[in-house]
């Protein structure tokens, strides 16, 4: 109800005139000067992020693998106001969350991959002991983590402009994702993984990732790939990268899901239980 209040209220100021050089969608406002959504495809496509969001929540029993998914839902709040309204306050918030969910879903993966016990223990916190035994307990460690993931993607996205470039700095967290993603794979491989659960996520990745880049880069006055820009399609550019960015988050946490034994949500490697990592008990 907040949400909608925000997005389809009056009470957020609307900025028709921002510059828009990666979006081509045409505004409501074109048809109807008092609309309050002011990109309606852009807006509500951010709606996938919510979804992968909430799967995550409801599955994950590790501390950071909930950041990740309470980062989707904030993404999803704050892609959507801007898109609503375009004001540059918002987009600043909106770049800057972009920061916090790659840093999260790093942090995710570096705890599977290195501390796969130690990140079971956070999904079930004890407090005992002395204040310095509580103060470095994996719970404690891990919120300590997602706080600050959130503090540095905050102070990235505030110098968006000058030094952390949306475009570029978004393409090198992918990158750190994509080396820890081939370092599970060869670390899966090592261990004798079956054939699929190697090969499984990595069609997955490439099924979902290739449209991405081509739908992120294509839309736009200033595309940097494909001209797909039309302000009256069916289906924006921009919209597209929304939901599929939304499902490539989904299937990085599953895939680094199985090495901590945390709640996975595909299938590629559930259907028989096996973990690439096995030395604690699945969730």
């Amino acid at each position: 109800m907040c949400f909608l209040g925000l997005v389809l209220g009056a009470g957020v100021s609307r900025n028709p005139g921002q510059s828009r050089p990666e979006q081509c969608e045409a505004l409501a406002t074109d048809t109807d000067p008092s609309a309050v959504v002011l990109e309606p495809q852009n807006t509500w496509s951010n709606f996938g992020y919510l979804v992968a969001g909430t799967l995550i929540l409801y599955r994950s029993r590790t501390l950071l693998g909930a950041a990740v998914g309470l980062n989707l839902a904030f993404e999803f709040l704050f892609s959507s106001l801007y898109h609503s309204k375009l004001t540059d306050t918002l987009q600043l918030i909106d770049v800057a969350w972009i920061y916090v969910l790659l840093l999260s879903l790093i942090g995710y993966a570096i705890q599977s991959l290195l501390f796969h016990d130690w990140a079971a223990d956070t999904g079930t916190p004890t407090f005992r002991g002395t204040f310095w035994q509580v103060l470095t307990s994996p719970v404690v460690i891990a919120l300590g983590i997602a706080i600050v993931t959130a503090i540095v993607g905050i102070v990235m996205g505030i110098h968006k402009n000058d030094i952390f470039d949306s475009t570029w700095t978004t393409l090198v967290l992918a990158g750190v994702l994509i080396l820890l993603f081939s370092m599970g794979l060869i670390v899966a491989g090592l261990r004798g993984c079956a054939t699929m659960t190697i090969v499984a996520p990595i069609l997955m990745v490439l099924s979902a990732g290739i449209p991405t880049l081509l739908f992120k880069f294509s839309d736009g006055p200033k595309h940097l790939m494909l001209n797909w820009c039309c302000a009256k399609a069916t289906l924006q550019a921009h919209s597209a990268w929304h939901i599929l960015s939304a499902l490539l988050v989904l299937i990085a946490y599953d895939f680094f899901a199985h090495f901590s034994g945390d709640g996975r949500i595909l299938t590629f490697a559930s259907g028989t239980g096996e973990r690439l990592i096995p030395p604690t008990e699945a969730y």
